[in-house]
């Protein structure tokens, strides 16, 4: 008996939870620019290094990762942009005598960066100057 009045409840629940899923990933970027959980944000985009040296650029309506070099740290880092543009730049600082060529890098990533991105590497003492931009729903 409580079954039969329990299961139409979580069906109820597991449908609006889906409901909000989709509204929140593919409608509000549509009609808010911006992801619902976003609206209240400030200070967007930002920028930040995660774990594994991953870049990780967070917008109102979209988000932008890229890795860093291979044994590098991250320093300098700069991001400007709206809704779901990125603009920014840092310096990879080699930790070791193993460094890559700003091509080499540039290469590395020609395959790995999703439609809309670009990102260049010039040489700098000690490292590679990077400069991106990232354009959301290319």
């Amino acid at each position: 008996m409580v079954i039969k009045k329990l299961f139409p409840i979580v069906l109820c629940i597991a449908m609006l939870t889906v409901a909000i899923l989709f509204a929140d990933s593919f409608i509000a970027p549509l009609m808010f620019h911006s992801r619902i959980e976003r609206l209240g944000e400030t200070n967007l985009p930002s920028i930040r290094v995660e774990s594994g040296g991953i870049i990780y650029c967070r917008m109102k309506a979209d988000d932008f990762s890229f890795p860093l070099p291979p044994a590098s740290h991250a320093t300098n880092l700069t991001v400007t942009g709206s809704f779901d543009t990125v603009d920014g730049s840092l310096e990879a600082r080699f930790n070791g005598h193993n460094q890559l060529t700003a091509d080499e890098y540039q290469d590395s990533l020609a395959t790995r960066l999703p439609p809309g991105a670009r990102i260049t590497a010039d040489h700098i003492p000690g490292g590679l100057l990077i400069k991106f931009h990232y354009l959301g729903g290319k």
